[in-house]
């Protein structure tokens, strides 16, 4: 994972301000290796090995997880290191740059906008979940707790290139939430050439070329999200405002319904379908939305609802 180093020097630079010291940075994990070495040589087993990097990393060096996912240090390896705590995707690719150097076999895992390791290896599987410790949480568990109604796309055993797309769509989304969208963009592509199958990056891509002002290429881009994981509503969310931003009012109201039956509660969903059928002409149908849509907290403009009124159902 030397490509982790390297990236998060540019990085912590661009995102926070501040100059990275990344040879500082691979002295601190060569110790770290060192300290782990003799702990996993001593092992007998795989289990063994998981517990020698929890022994040493979690108790004995004190790392530790933090549960903020957008804050640059808890995923840069400057930050990682240097506060010895980090996000499930900066623990993460601490544990697999130090498993790199020891040779051993960790893998990185992905669901929805979250990551842990996996350790494959003399007949053992074991996955090593962060915001637990450490615990061992089978894939079932991932899949109740991410709702998760089949693993489609997730919880497989990533190769470091995987593992680095996965990063490098994180730093994008840092680039997007400072507004650097072009910034973003190439992090994305880059992201998508190491991992196509990651439905975030194209999401997150779909996201930053709506902000641009781009509908049609955010349109090409939620739906390659979708193809890979179609119960991702708010990528269907997205791809209906994004239809509904070319005038393309008959696909909006498809992919907004979609979106609705998926969460019949998404205050997004419902406001975006009431906008679709107004747009689109349907008084009727965007009024009955939109009383949906007000009950869930939404609001919109008074000349829309002046439009409407006449349509609204009375209870007597």
């Amino acid at each position: 994972m030397g490509s982790w180093l390297r990236r998060s020097e540019t990085a912590t630079r661009d995102l926070t301000g501040f100059p990275a010291d990344g040879e500082k940075v691979a002295r601190e994990l060569y110790r770290l290796a060192g300290r782990l070495r003799p702990a996993v040589a001593a092992a007998k087993d795989g289990r063994a090995v998981v517990d020698a990097f929890r022994r040493v990393l979690l108790k004995e060096e004190g790392y530790r997880y933090d549960s903020v996912a957008g804050k640059p240090d808890n995923f840069l390896s400057g930050g990682v290191v240097a506060r010895k705590q980090g996000n499930c995707l900066g623990m993460s690719l601490l544990w697999l740059s130090l498993a790199e150097q020891l040779g051993v076999p960790f893998h990185g895992a992905y669901v929805p906008g979250h990551c842990f390791v996996r350790y494959e290896g003399d007949g053992a599987r074991l996955n090593v979940e962060f915001s637990a410790s450490g615990a061992s949480w089978d894939d079932e568990t991932y899949l109740g707790k991410f709702r998760l109604a089949e693993r489609g796309p997730y919880l497989r055993s990533l190769s470091p290139p995987e593992m680095l797309g996965v990063f490098l769509k994180s730093v994008g989304a840092a680039y997007a939430g400072k507004g650097r969208h072009a910034e973003a963009l190439a992090m994305y592509a880059e992201a998508e050439r190491l991992y196509p199958g990651l439905p975030d990056v194209h999401y997150n891509a779909g996201v930053s070329l709506q902000r641009l002002g781009r509908p049609d290429e955010a349109i090409a881009k939620y739906r390659k999200a979708l193809s890979l994981d179609p119960n991702m509503a708010v990528a269907r969310g997205n791809l209906a405002s994004s239809y509904a931003a070319c005038g393309r009012y008959d696909e909006g109201v498809s992919e907004y319904q979609k979106a609705v039956e998926a969460e019949p509660t998404s205050r997004q969903a419902r406001e975006g379908l009431a906008r679709a059928w107004f747009a689109k002409g349907d008084y009727p149908a965007a009024a009955r939305e939109a009383s949906m849509a007000e009950a869930l907290g939404c609001r919109f403009e008074p000349s829309m609802l002046e439009a409407l009124e006449p349509f609204r159902e009375r209870r007597e």
